[in-house]
């Protein structure tokens, strides 16, 4: 019976308050950018190769930036591809202005998404299976750069 009224005096004292809410709490909270991407795609053959200059094999990644609170810019992009062997072909980066010029805005706007589709050709020397390493550079309005890498299959 102690432990009944005791607990019945706990619940009636939480309740009572000499501060009536009557709008709900607001909290702040502060988000970053993401970036993502599909965990593998196919491989696609072109439809005519003459290594080096035209690769037999291609796969387009569509890397998803999201930005969180304030606007961010992509500043570069840079890709890696190593076949099922574990030959690696050399990086490629694509600095800003080039992510402009191929995708049309490096812009993120805050709290949005955009996709920028990234062709990676391979298959000189390599099989056409394996793995692509996506770094991306970002820099947000308030001039904070992040990097975030990615690993994309190719099928």
């Amino acid at each position: 019976m102690r432990k009944l009224l005791l607990a019945a005096t706990l619940i009636a004292t939480g309740c009572e308050s000499s501060h009536t809410s009557t709008a709900p709490t607001a909290f702040q909270t502060k988000s970053g950018p993401s970036v993502s991407a599909a965990a593998s795609v196919p491989a696609q053959q072109t439809s005519f190769s003459f290594c080096p200059e035209v690769t037999p094999f291609a796969s387009t990644i569509g890397v998803v930036v999201v930005a969180g609170n304030v606007n961010v810019v992509v500043t570069s992009i840079t890709t890696q591809f190593t076949d099922s062997n574990h030959v690696q072909l050399p990086m490629i980066t694509l600095p800003a202005p080039i992510p402009i010029a191929q995708f049309g805005s490096d812009l993120v706007q805050a709290r949005s998404g955009v996709t920028f589709p990234v062709t990676v050709n391979f298959g000189c020397g390599t099989t056409s299976t394996g793995t692509v390493a996506l770094t991306v550079h970002l820099q947000d309005a308030n001039g904070v750069s992040t990097v975030h890498n990615l690993s994309v299959g190719v099928r």
